[in-house]
């Protein structure tokens, strides 16, 4: 009887904690995420929040999800972090693969916006006072940062740097 139980045990425990391990690791864990703004300083004031059901997709970004989606979304992370007066604003989309990605990142390039050298690809923009950001392109994920209120162009681009060394 003994000898039964382990042999179960081992049919249908085993197979499932292998599957677990060997399970590729989001490049949005948290977690890794998670103390990247610290280092420079800043504190999260909002979030990370994982978006991980479409319908909280759906909810969280109040209906528009249905583009993303479509195109073959996973997941997302959100967030915002301060530093005195400015604000940084992160969101990040994990797509279901590069063609996905590379998808959403061209339907969100806009006018008057710079190349840059981040990531595979990557654009820069500044609105002056109240907005500069980075929107970057690295395997299945999109990274969208916006800093609000202060800091410039060489504060911006290392955090983005930063921020891709963590992304897998």
């Amino acid at each position: 009887m003994a000898r039964y139980r382990t042999s179960l045990i081992v049919a249908f425990i085993v197979p499932g904690v292998l599957a677990f391990a060997c399970t590729r690791r989001s490049p949005l864990d948290t977690k890794g995420i998670r103390n990247w703004g610290e280092a420079a300083g800043y504190a999260w004031v909002e979030g990370p929040d994982e978006i991980r059901t479409e319908q909280a997709f759906f909810d969280y970004i109040d209906g528009g999800a249905e583009p993303i989606i479509d195109l073959g979304w996973k997941c997302s992370l959100y967030g915002v972090l301060a530093k005195g007066e400015n604000r940084l604003r992160l969101a990040l989309h994990e797509m279901s693969n590069p063609k996905a990605a590379a998808a959403l990142f061209e339907q969100n390039v806009f006018k008057d916006t710079q190349p840059i050298a981040l990531g595979e690809r990557a654009f820069y923009w500044d609105r002056g006072a109240f907005s500069r950001g980075i929107f970057f392109l690295k395997g299945d994920v999109v990274c969208e940062l916006t800093l609000e209120k202060g800091g410039d162009k060489d504060t911006l681009l290392a955090l983005a740097s930063s921020l891709e060394a963590r992304i897998e």
